[in-house]
């Protein structure tokens, strides 16, 4: 019942707004919102306050998490035939030839910084504002606590994209900002959420699904001191430990796919996430990212799928054949319901569809090459829209980051129970547990591409590891500096103080 609710409040801003489409906006987006006066009723307050969430849809699900795992070794989008290409910006993710007119690039930095102006508007407008004789679905003081924390969230993505950024808190203040180094986009994070931690909502909560909590204000912390060395050349992996152990109430669900069921609401592994609905909040569609066209027909789907993302060889070869979590792949014959073959309509027209593991190169594969995923439950007779809330930050990644803390602080025997819970889970056994001398850094970077297979974290995990510049399937060595993306060329043609 919450969570239709909450359904049903995002989904009415939804169409008040006019938010159903992803916008990448070219002129100035620091001062793109408008300031008014005041809100007038409760109900404006309350839109005004979801706003920001209705933004997440795009900087994470989509902007986010397409620059965070088409840069990686997981994930790619190959041209296969006459389709694929769209002006090489998958190429040039995947070879980290990126530059800044990139399409994708620039929505990562016009659609988190429009969130942030949605979220500077609401708590202009509420400052001291009498709401006395207004309903509000919660508090103020809980509205504007998770507004900050929402802020704090983008400038964090921001900083992990592009590093040094502006800070902009008011409305079109300042009109050109200049950027900060990381280490103040860290300090003015820390501050937001220490100041209103008290006043986010904990789990359990009526409002608290799909909302910023205590426990994503904990995990926001704990990811911001995981990369702390990355960021600012100081490690904090202690710190990183302590914001863990503040998350409480959450645990491992008994199986791997439960965070990611078509109905996934009431998994006591998820942390944030992004709700959606079929017929209320659309926007998920990763399946049409990844299926292929004639998978409308094995699922029944009422909507064709792109045929686009596909699993690279090597990351689908470093699971083992008795790993569960091998079945979030489709590989091999595919078939429809009843069981009849599904044919090829491009390369492999009318011919059995047969799914490979190997993939000729980024500029010229075929319909029928690279294994896909749907660790998104794909329901037969889906719409357009996935049912499934998105998952931003589960506990499994608590755990796992915890452990590799603790690794490099050379506590490897505190980790190993954290790691082996979760491989107990995904093999079902303890027979392909870990010991003291197994558990490395280089096998923590495999088992997380493992067990976070196209969630959006791998460029951010690669980095960490030192990695990124790496070789793999199809991609060459890249320079240090293709760890950051450039400022977009719409921001530094509007802004003098942005310089790459």
């Amino acid at each position: 019942m919450m969570k239709n609710k909450i359904y049903t409040g995002i989904s009415v801003v939804f169409l008040l707004l006019g938010l159903v489409g992803c916008t990448n906006l070219d002129e100035e987006v620091y001062s793109e919102i408008t300031t008014q006066t005041f809100y007038k009723s409760g109900e404006e307050v309350t839109a005004n306050y979801l706003k920001p969430y209705t933004r997440l849809y795009v900087t994470t699900t989509l902007a986010h998490w397409i620059c965070g795992e088409l840069s990686g070794d997981c994930a790619a989008w190959p041209q296969k035939g006459k389709h694929g290409y769209d002006g090489g910006k998958w190429q040039q993710l995947h070879w980290h030839n990126w530059t800044p007119e990139h399409h994708e690039i620039k929505g990562a930095w016009n659609n988190t910084y429009q969130a942030i102006g949605y979220c500077n508007e609401f708590l202009t407008n509420t400052e001291g504002i009498d709401v006395s004789n207004m309903q509000l679905s919660v508090s103020l003081d809980q509205m504007r606590a998770e507004m900050r924390a929402m802020r704090a969230y983008h400038y964090y993505l921001l900083m992990d994209n592009f590093r040094n950024v502006p800070i902009v808190t008011k409305v079109g203040e300042p009109t050109s900002p200049a950027p900060v180094p990381a280490s103040e986009v860290i300090e003015f994070i820390e501050q937001e959420i220490t100041e209103i931690i008290d006043d986010l909502p904990t789990k359990g909560e009526p409002s608290a699904y799909g909302h910023f909590t205590q426990a994503a204000a904990h995990m926001l912390l704990a990811k911001v001191y995981l990369n702390s060395k990355v960021y600012t050349g100081q490690d904090r992996w202690q710190e990183c430990i302590n914001e863990i152990d503040k998350i409480t109430g959450y645990t491992l669900a008994d199986k791997w796919q439960e965070p990611f069921l078509a109905r996934n609401e009431n998994c006591d592994e998820n942390i944030f996430v992004i709700p959606f609905e079929e017929n209320k909040i659309g926007g998920f569609y990763h399946h049409a990212f990844m299926l292929h066209y004639s998978h409308q027909q094995g699922f029944n789907l009422q909507y064709g799928p792109w045929n686009g993302i596909v699993v690279q060889p090597d990351h689908y070869r470093v699971f083992d054949a008795e790993d569960t979590r091998l079945n979030q792949f489709l590989v091999g014959p595919q078939f429809d319901q009843d069981g009849n073959p599904l044919l090829g309509v491009e390369e492999a027209k009318d011919e059995p569809l047969v799914l490979t593991v190997d993939i000729k190169n980024m500029a010229e594969s075929r319909e029928d090459e690279g294994a896909r995923s749907v660790k998104y439950e794909v329901v037969v007779g889906e719409a357009w829209g996935l049912n499934n809330d998105f998952v931003i930050w589960r506990y499994t990644d608590a755990l796992m980051m915890k452990a590799e803390a603790l690794v490099r602080l050379g506590k490897t025997a505190e980790a190993l129970p954290f790691v082996n819970t979760i491989r107990e889970r995904a093999f079902e056994s303890v027979d392909h547990n870990y010991n003291g001398s197994s558990l490395t850094l280089d096998e923590l970077i495999n088992e997380r591409a493992r067990e976070f297979s196209f969630e959006g974290h791998r460029r951010q995990d690669l980095i960490r590891f030192g990695k990124f510049g790496g070789t793999w399937w199809d991609k060459q060595t890249s320079a240090q500096d293709r760890e950051i993306f450039p400022y977009p060329l719409s921001a530094t043609d509007n802004n003098p103080n942005l310089k790459n």
